[in-house]
């Protein structure tokens, strides 16, 4: 049972905010797996929900025991590009919540862009794009079968859709690929090569995780979570 446990490793997809519902994905994974183990991010842990810090927060420092890989999702990038060009944030209350000021303050951009948590910026600018283990592939989005992994780039990794019935190419590299950033009410997707996770959590309150071992291809089992706070009740 010990060597099972050590070779059985977590994903999570897009979370926007949720951390209700992350606390009680995790929750479950601790429970699971008492002496520790690793968790694979896929992104977008900003944006539309309503405790964006609170999930950085979490992301950021991983438990005693816990590795997290984080990626970047197409959230990020934007949160990045945003703040390096001064612009205005996609999500102007996530970039709020992230500068430490209430919804209620009347502030101005400058404000808030001098408020940033330094240190949400840096660990964002750390992301990877992708993320191997054995012959499964992680990226928010896409992963480019035709390049190597240090190739990749984050116009294709962080913003291409496929539709549910799209096959992923791996004829050279033999990866299958578990990615989200497309939601889908009914995720998790399976099509062949590949898994869709994004279940659409601040959209529908339900959140989807998968479960992997190693030397497996694929997801080996799914868990679902609910919660209230989310967008469309």
């Amino acid at each position: 049972m010990i060597d099972i446990i050590q070779n059985r490793y977590y994903c999570f997809p897009d979370i926007h905010g949720c951390n209700e519902v992350l606390q009680k994905a995790l929750k479950f994974v601790y429970k699971q797996n008492p002496e520790g183990g690793k968790i694979i991010f896929l992104g977008d842990y900003i944006d539309r929900g309503p405790d964006n810090y609170g999930v950085l927060q979490t992301v950021m420092n991983p438990p005693e025991n816990w590795e997290f890989v984080c990626l970047l999702g197409n959230h990020e990038e934007m949160f990045l590009d945003s703040y390096v060009r001064r612009t205005e944030f996609y999500n102007e209350k996530a970039a709020r919540d992230i500068a430490g000021f209430e919804q209620d303050d009347f502030v101005s951009y400058e404000h808030v862009h001098q408020g940033m948590d330094k240190s949400v910026i840096e660990w964002m600018y750390g992301l990877e794009l992708v993320h191997i283990e054995d012959k499964n592939v992680f990226a928010h989005a896409f992963y480019d079968d035709t390049k190597k992994p240090e190739d990749q780039v984050s116009r294709d990794v962080v913003w291409t859709r496929m539709d549910n019935w799209m096959k992923f190419p791996n004829d050279n590299q033999g990866f299958y690929l578990t990615h989200g950033h497309t939601p889908r009410k009914h995720a998790p997707i399976k099509s062949p090569n590949r898994v869709n996770l994004d279940a659409g959590a601040v959209f529908y309150g339900r959140y989807v995780i998968a479960e992997y071992y190693k030397d497996i291809q694929g997801p080996t089992n799914f868990h679902e979570f609910f919660f209230e706070d989310y967008l469309d009740k």
